[in-house]
């Protein structure tokens, strides 16, 4: 397969990345009491972390060898749906941003709990817990409960929140549930999108690849994302395809260190 092939496939599947990544978000939007089918957050989480975090891993490969990896070179078989496997050897080509508005990001990659919660989930549901119930159908032993795990990541935030005795106090009113999914589901969203937009400003800010940065517009639904929005974007309300429209809150000195970043594209 010939180099042109290859490279633009590298940008498809960044793109796919963020719209399987955008999904998750709208899936975990759409969780309420009546509504706990936790399956498509994670599909769509697991999927988008999986090809962004493979895709990083290939433009580096290429930044240090001088082309791209062949099968096996990078990941195999045995843990190439391995989440945890794939953050690690992110955590290995991302460096601390020596900038104001970024100065917590390699702390948020390499260090947030939840984050790694997460990823731990979305590495048993794709190795072996899609099929929790299929298993036990079948009879086999299954001890690793996907929505059982996701639920108490989700109880661990709203308890860091309201603090442990109001959580416990709100969950006995009936009339306080709506409230406990809406805020449950915006304190997930936040978080991720903190970690998302932490990995992908390392395309615009890190050193991971030279060149990293012909994928920003690719990257620009988590990338753009200001502290005062974080969680406050609805992504059932996005089409795939569609630009995620956010009041520009970026300073003069920002938008001076962005164009001399990206001075060969403006």
């Amino acid at each position: 397969m010939n180099e042109i092939s290859r490279n633009i496939a590298i940008v498809t599947e960044i793109e796919n990345s963020v719209k399987y990544l955008r999904n998750g978000l709208a899936e975990i939007q759409k969780i309420t009491a009546a509504n706990n089918f936790y399956d498509p957050p994670l599909i769509y989480l697991s999927g988008g972390f999986e090809r962004l975090f493979k895709s990083m891993l290939c433009l580096n490969f290429k930044e240090v060898n001088g082309r791209l990896p062949r099968t096996n070179e990078i990941w195999n078989r045995k843990n190439g749906h391995n989440i945890d496997f794939l953050k690690d050897k992110i955590e290995g080509i991302c460096i601390p941003i020596d900038l104001p508005f970024a100065k917590d990001d390699y702390k948020i990659i390499t260090s947030d709990k939840t984050i790694k919660e997460i990823c731990e989930v979305l590495t048993a549901y794709g190795s072996r817990a899609r099929y929790f119930n299929l298993d036990i159908i079948l009879g086999n032993e299954q001890k690793f409960d996907a929505k059982n795990k996701w639920e108490k990541i989700e109880d661990s935030l709203l308890k860091e929140y309201y603090g442990e005795k109001k959580f416990y106090r709100m969950f006995k009113k009936t009339n306080s549930l709506e409230v406990i999914y809406e805020k449950t589901s915006e304190l997930l969203v936040s978080k991720l999108e903190v970690f998302l937009r932490a990995i992908t400003r390392q395309f615009i800010f890190g050193n991971f690849s030279s060149e990293s940065n012909q994928y920003v517009f690719s990257i620009e639904s988590f990338t753009d994302i200001d502290d005062n929005q974080i969680g406050k974007t609805d992504y059932r309300q996005l089409q795939n395809h569609e630009f995620i429209k956010r009041e520009p809150v970026i300073d003069s000195s920002l938008i001076s260190i962005i164009k001399e970043k990206f001075r060969s594209l403006l």
